[in-house]
């Protein structure tokens, strides 16, 4: 990629120009039929990002596809997507999301302190909402005000009225 092409194609988002005569130039020859391919490309991988894996067998581990038995069953199952893991899964750091994009086995991530982790295991996305635990490390609300924004509102995440943490403490 040229390092002065700064302006993207608003259109399929991939390509990039050094100006508006080259974006023109570049339309005419190739680009009006990539850039719908790349279009509807992208809507695919939107819409499938969007949906939520099946439902996983509940016989088997999730992340390691084991087989329970009378003797090992399973350590945790999501009520939410029914992602389910076994002992050894629980614990590990690769395998222990569920495919939640706001929670954790039931857990939402807003009431929890923010983590580098949290995120789904189905979309590999992080969590980059609202958080607003009772207690972060000792900190709260009514000890350290300067952590938390001056207002209740609405968590984008479950919706209740609360003071979230600024968006500088969580990053």
């Amino acid at each position: 990629m040229n390092l002065d092409a700064r302006l993207r194609c608003s259109g399929c988002k991939t390509a990039y120009y050094c100006s508006e005569k080259c974006q023109k130039k570049m339309w005419k020859m190739s680009h009006k039929s990539e850039c719908s391919i790349q279009q509807k490309l992208n809507e695919v991988n939107e819409e499938q990002a969007k949906k939520l894996p099946p439902r996983p067998r509940s016989t088997h581990c999730t992340g390691c596809r084991i087989r329970y038995d009378e003797d090992y069953g399973a350590d945790q199952v999501c009520p939410d997507c029914g992602y389910t893991t076994c002992e050894s899964c629980s614990s590990h750091n690769s395998r222990g999301s569920c495919y939640c994009p706001n929670s954790n086995f039931g857990h939402k991530y807003c009431e929890q302190e923010p983590k580098w982790y949290q995120m789904s295991s189905h979309t590999g996305k992080l969590y980059r909402g609202d958080y607003h635990p009772e207690s972060v490390w000792d900190v709260n609300p009514r000890t350290h005000p300067e952590l938390f924004e001056d207002e209740a509102r609405t968590c984008n995440n479950c919706g209740e009225i609360k003071r979230c943490l600024k968006k500088d403490v969580c990053n």
